[in-house]
């Protein structure tokens, strides 16, 4: 798919491509305004090089060594392609000694839209391998992450966090869809390791825990912060996702204009500009604000089809949301699903152990913080039903699998997930690899950059 696929026909692209040349041969953010990312900003009058996330930085240095090699436009999606090879050439020899860790990356195989955002420039491949980076840290046993957490004294092995705390904050500096797994994760692991202990029959505060988790909060958090004061240095403002979601859920986002609003309503297409969302709402575009246009949270479900419409994408679409599989192949997809979740909660439930059912309790809270967030902003913000957005879904359920391992049929386990891998192959090589380039995108005066030698769009 990378090597082949025209230049732009996959999910805003071009944008996402713009946003990692620039850090060719930069290392600070851009300044708003600049006219030499232009090129980056969307109709929506906002660059993903506006945002803290850290993948188009990695990108292009990536793409600073490899394409004087391959060109700039493959050379940035090896980028992506080199992580999901990195991760599955490390589970496969962390395996020798453990062959239960196959469980945690089996969860890559059951959708090819995985395999699809691996295969160009975007920012979804990155935060999802360095997610099953931290669910091999959490899960396993013999991880330093667990290593360190047992530890009797805090200062037995302090160095263990640092490869922890370091994957932690860079999902903080990531797609912000993955504090949700971060926020499972966090609950998953004070579960496991208490900070509150029991010594004779009294409730005791491990206090030598408690600094552990306040070491790999404190080196996760400071990460974060480093990269938001890189925006004030440049901008004298910082566009922090997270920050951006809570205000704008307590009611205040754009309240206040900052420089990137000036500048989004400079360039951003009429129906997005801040302008026209505060003065005409009905002008702006048909899927942006449901909510103040009068629809009801529960109409994006039944009017809207968000779930239909993400689990499709969660399973297998493909170009700008226009290339789907045949109608057949979801409905068995679906089926395959819930027999994998029913095939956990038959053993959780035939066992009835209290730390199971916690853990089964923790998935649902953990589901349900990325369903809602998810299908919030659809409704409030700008209907996006993108199955990409549930990914974190997978790290999440990687960890509860690998928990049940002990109990887990490796024949049922592998007749499930070699069923969805067959049928991911299917639409994966039949539909998105043969259609990508049938259907051109939103904007096809797109060409492909001069840069980019060998690569012409419309095959």
């Amino acid at each position: 798919m990378g090597v082949t696929s025209d230049y732009n026909r996959h999910p805003d692209e071009i944008h996402h491509f713009e946003a990692a040349r620039y850090y060719v041969d930069h290392f600070l953010p851009p300044e708003i305004g600049d006219p030499a990312v232009r090129d980056s900003y969307s109709v929506w009058g906002v660059s993903y090089l506006n945002y803290h996330w850290i993948e188009y930085f990695l990108a292009g240095k990536f793409m600073l060594v490899a394409s004087p090699f391959v060109g700039e436009l493959l050379a940035a999606r090896l980028f992506n392609v080199l992580f999901l090879a990195c991760l599955s050439l490390f589970f496969l020899y962390k395996s020798k000694d453990d062959e239960d860790l196959l469980l945690i990356p089996s969860l890559l195989l059951i959708t090819p839209q995985v395999w699809y955002v691996f295969s160009y420039i975007n920012n979804d491949a990155f935060p999802l391998a360095a997610s099953f980076a931290v669910v091999y840290q959490a899960a396993y046993p013999k991880s330093a992450l667990q290593k360190f957490l047992r530890a009797e004294q805090f200062s037995d092995a302090p160095r263990l966090a640092l490869i922890p705390a370091l994957l932690l904050g860079l999902l903080l500096i990531s797609k912000t869809n993955y504090y949700a797994f971060l926020i499972f994760v966090a609950l998953w692991l004070v579960f496991k390791f208490p900070i509150l202990t029991t010594i004779e029959s009294k409730p005791r505060l491990d206090l030598v825990r408690l600094k552990k988790y306040a070491l790999l909060f404190v080196v996760a958090v400071l990460i974060l912060a480093f990269r938001c004061a890189l925006d004030l240095y440049v901008n004298g403002e910082t566009n922090f996702v997270a920050a951006s979601y809570v205000n704008y859920i307590a009611g205040n986002f754009e309240k206040k204009e900052n420089r990137l609003m000036k500048y989004q309503e400079e360039v951003a297409e009429t129906p997005f500009k801040p302008s026209t969302v505060e003065r005409d709402l009905g002008s702006t575009h048909p899927t942006m604000r449901l909510k103040d246009k009068g629809a009801s949270y529960p109409e994006i479900f039944t009017k809207f089809g968000w779930h239909s419409e993400s689990f499709k994408s969660f399973t297998g679409v493909y170009g700008y949301m226009t290339i789907y599989s045949p109608k057949p192949y979801y409905i068995v997809m679906g089926l395959l699903y819930a027999a994998m979740g029913l095939y956990m909660l038959a053993i959780v439930m035939a066992r009835r152990r209290r730390d199971e059912l916690i853990r089964t309790l923790l998935l649902i809270i953990g589901f349900t913080i990325c369903l809602f967030v998810s299908s919030y902003l659809s409704w409030s913000y700008a209907f996006q039903a993108q199955g990409r957005y549930l990914f974190p879904l997978l790290p999440m359920t990687a960890i509860f699998v690998y928990s049940l391992r002990e109990k887990i049929s490796r024949r049922v386990w592998a007749g499930l997930v070699i069923a969805c891998f067959l049928l991911s192959v299917y639409s994966f090589v039949a539909i998105g690899i043969r259609k990508v380039d049938s259907q051109l995108p939103p904007d096809a005066t797109v060409h492909a950059p001069s840069s980019l030698p060998g690569f012409v769009v419309g095959g």
